[in-house]
């Protein structure tokens, strides 16, 4: 029997907060000495630098093809490369956050202390948030230098384009969190959490498009809308592509409903994290 249960410690709200608020500036420190912080910063680096240089080898005239103003160009250039980057960092970041507690010995020492779960949970998703959220900045800042470069102006959609990657970036973690809270190995939980954001969203977002079936479940597809939201009017729900003897339907998020899917990712992963992290045992290795 546990000398010292969470469930049993009678901590009040304020404690609470302040107990959060110190786990959320350990994981932030633990973030920035490790390699993986250093890792991820060198590839959401790469893939800006790629962007960017690609469009400024093209040059203007080129790069701007096809593009009506800033706000398309600023989509076009995100379109492809954000969700990947999100989905990385969401992974390397989320997907080892609790199951270092339960799984490893250099959790034991937090998990014997009179914490609540809630808040060792929440300081490390806030961290992590906020951490995967300044590295995405990098491609936002590389885009809207390209958008002043080439049209002289960024577009203020902007603005509502990074409230939705906030959005975004706290689904994935939530759901890697998710995946940390079932697997007791912390390797296990961030590769499973690459796998499932990168390959399977992917595939079968791709798949059910191909039958004609919208995606509406697939946090990928949701989390189209951080582009979409710089041109919303200009973007059909559904458009139908004849390729030879086949017709296939290419489907388009609306704005509510992918702010819908990405809150029911992120609430619902939440949720399931606290419950099963809550009832695994800490012992040391």
């Amino acid at each position: 029997m546990e000398s010292m249960s969470y469930r049993d410690t009678d901590y009040g709200y304020m404690n609470d907060l302040r107990s959060m608020y110190i786990l959320f500036k350990y994981q932030i420190k633990f973030y920035l000495k490790t390699r993986r912080f250093v890792a991820m910063l060198i590839i959401v680096a790469l893939i800006t630098a790629l962007t960017v240089g690609i469009d400024l080898y093209e040059g203007a005239t080129k790069s701007t093809a096809g593009f009506a103003n800033s706000a398309d160009f600023i989509a076009g250039s995100l379109s492809g490369p954000l969700i990947t980057s999100i989905g990385i960092v969401a992974a390397f970041f989320g997907g080892d956050a609790t199951s270092i507690e339960t799984g490893t010995n250099s959790g034991y020492f937090i998990m014997t202390q009179p914490v609540r779960k809630i808040s060792i949970l929440m300081g490390r998703f806030f961290a992590a948030v906020l951490l995967g959220f300044l590295l995405i900045m990098i491609e936002y800042a590389g885009v809207a230098a390209l958008s002043q470069d080439f049209y002289g102006t960024v577009s203020a959609g902007i603005l509502l384009s990074i409230i939705e990657a906030l959005f975004l970036i706290a689904s994935f973690t939530a759901v890697a969190f998710l995946f940390s809270s079932i697997f007791k190995n912390p390797l296990i939980g961030i590769l499973f959490s690459v796998i499932v954001f990168i390959l399977v969203f992917v595939i079968v977002q791709a798949i059910l498009e191909i039958t004609n079936i919208e995606p509406w479940f697939i946090l990928n597809y949701g989390g189209e809308v951080v582009t979409e939201i710089l041109s919303p009017s200009s973007i059909a729900h559904v458009t139908s592509i004849k390729t030879h003897a086949f017709t296939t339907e290419n489907y388009e998020p609306y704005i509510w409903e992918g702010n819908a899917i990405m809150g029911g990712y992120l609430v619902i992963s939440l949720i399931l994290s606290y419950i099963i992290f809550r009832s695994k045992e800490v012992r040391p290795q």
